[in-house]
């Protein structure tokens, strides 16, 4: 019995969120309401108070998933410190923009509106510490200050995934995945 239950909270709380980012892409933050969000999702308020506070702390819940499921993708984020080789990277980059593609509905509604810094900022803090692992500031960095290295990638890296995701990703994961590589490496970040 208590299987149906975790698949019916599941399933209750899928239709919840599928709910709150339809709304998200049509109209302002601000002016979604609960009862929209619950008219969409065929629930009542009731059960959407069950499962979150507010909508802000929906909206909380939504990236923070996000945002742990695209760690957990990417393969990138079980390398310890060591080199990384160019088939692994290439690989995990992959699984890391395959993620993006199955998820477009998340990724582009919290990226098109312009209200929801925190994603990007929370999206940032992520990239700005695996790379902050992988950079080496010898040769090419060197006499680099290794902060500003790593702020510029994490946004260059953010900045180019939002421009791939609202274009509507006109190029596949894997050329993806090859060409941000290839700029890793050129920053000597591996």
């Amino acid at each position: 019995m208590e299987n149906k239950t975790d698949r019916r909270i599941l399933r209750t709380k899928k239709a919840i969120n599928g709910a709150f980012l339809e709304l998200f892409m049509e109209k302002e933050f601000d002016r979604i309401t609960i009862n929209d969000i619950s008219e969409r999702a065929d629930v009542n308020r009731g059960t959407f108070y069950l499962h979150y506070i507010d909508k802000h702390d929906l909206l909380d819940q939504c990236i923070d998933d996000h945002l742990n499921r695209m760690i957990n993708s990417c393969t990138f984020s079980k390398f310890t410190e060591e080199k990384v080789e160019m088939v692994e990277a290439i690989e995990a980059l992959k699984s890391l923009f395959i993620y993006f593609e199955e998820n477009f509905l998340f990724f582009s509604s919290m990226l098109s509106n312009k209200k929801t810094y925190v994603f990007r900022e929370r999206m940032l803090e992520f990239l700005s510490s695996a790379i902050q692992k992988k950079i080496h500031i010898q040769g090419i960095n060197q006499n680099m200050d290794k902060e500003l290295i790593v702020q510029f990638m994490a946004s260059a890296f953010v900045g180019t995934v939002e421009s791939w995701i609202l274009n509507r990703m006109p190029n596949s994961p894997q050329m993806m995945a090859e060409q941000i590589w290839t700029l890793f490496e050129r920053n000597d970040i591996q």
